[in-house]
């Protein structure tokens, strides 16, 4: 079934959300450790190992929205995650099957 335009806005609202939390949650993170080496309790060559993991994280976020996966089932996750699901969503048959599996 075709999605109306408003219903593959309001997709690319919550996808985008969800991208945005993902990454943001990895930044906040990263900002404490900044902190933590300004105020010398963190050596410099462990913030820079730091930073490096941090780019490997973001570059996993980076590719779960933009390689081939699933635009539906994305939607999926990010409803799960931010929490927002409804009652309309839960009718949905992939969707049940997929919250057996996620």
């Amino acid at each position: 079934m075709e999605k109306s335009k408003a219903e593959r806005k309001r997709d690319l609202e919550i996808v985008n959300l969800y991208h945005k939390t993902l990454t943001e949650a990895e930044l906040e993170k990263l900002s404490l450790n900044f902190l933590e080496w300004k105020e010398g309790k963190l050596p410099y060559y462990k913030l820079t190992e730091l930073i490096h993991d941090f780019h490997k994280k973001n570059q996993k976020i980076w590719s779960m929205f933009h390689n081939l996966m699933n635009d539906e089932f994305l939607i999926f996750q990010a409803k799960k995650e931010l929490n927002m699901f409804t009652e309309q969503d839960m009718k949905k048959e992939h969707y049940r099957r997929w919250m057996n599996f996620s």
